[in-house]
């Protein structure tokens, strides 16, 4: 009985480490698709040819949007059956055109409150992805009510975009109590995705040649969750700048 006990100890000790050392790994391509995506706008803001062909060119903008869903879908979907480099490219790629198409949002703040929101975001993103790693209670029941919570926020967002052409002056107070609910919707979910993630790890601990691509799957998720964060922080202080 001891010699399982210790057996089934020095098990879960590995799945643990493993799980760790995947998470520090998805938080690399994390940070890696932030930097590229920060790189992009950046080079952006700072070009006046690229600002006028961008801003001139709505069009290309939602091209390249609808471009960004195709890549997720193929992520989702494709991940297992990908390459690590196949998969690591396309990431790479989505996350440079994400800094494009959040440009022309970015255009409209001052440089000071794009700063401060970012700032703001990393650290209640650090905040709640620390809640997800070390807190015991299964976050699963809080997921799910957040997806739902989600899906309801997109509708009332659509909604708004309606109520924004024959009520303005309404459709602007909406939105910013919409901004404020997806700030909490979002800083939730990474709580949940970081829990979910640590799990994820663990459970692929005895087949390590997946965790590459899952780690990219993952990281994806833990990305979004921020770009979310960000841009509905940035609006909020966006008005009360």
């Amino acid at each position: 009985m001891e010699q399982y006990t210790q057996k089934n100890q020095n098990i879960s000790g590995f799945s643990v480490d493993f799980g760790n050392k995947f998470l520090s790994k998805v938080y690399m391509w994390m940070i890696l698709a932030l930097f590229l995506t920060a790189i992009a706008s950046y080079a952006i803001l700072s070009t006046p040819s690229l600002q006028l062909f961008f801003l001139g060119n709505v069009w290309l903008v939602w091209l390249l949007m609808i471009v960004q869903l195709v890549f997720v879908v193929i992520l989702s979907s494709k991940i297992e059956s990908m390459s690590t480099s196949t998969a690591a490219v396309v990431f790479i790629i989505y996350s440079v055109l994400v800094g494009i198409t959040i440009t022309p949002v970015l255009f409209y703040y001052s440089q000071s409150t794009i700063f401060m929101a970012f700032g703001v975001s990393a650290g209640m993103f650090a905040a709640m992805s620390a809640v997800g790693y070390f807190i015991k209670k299964d976050l699963s029941a809080m997921g799910r009510f957040l997806f739902m919570a989600l899906v309801g926020l997109l509708i009332a967002m659509i909604v708004n975009m309606f109520i924004s052409i024959w009520w303005p002056g309404t459709a602007w107070g909406i939105s910013f109590a919409l901004s404020c609910l997806a700030v909490l919707i979002f800083a939730g979910l990474t709580a949940y995705d970081t829990q979910k993630i640590k799990k994820i790890g663990e459970a692929i601990a005895h087949e390590p040649s997946r965790g590459q691509n899952i780690a990219i799957i993952c990281a994806l998720t833990l990305y979004l969750d921020f770009i979310n964060l960000f841009l509905n922080m940035l609006r909020i202080m966006g008005r009360n700048s």
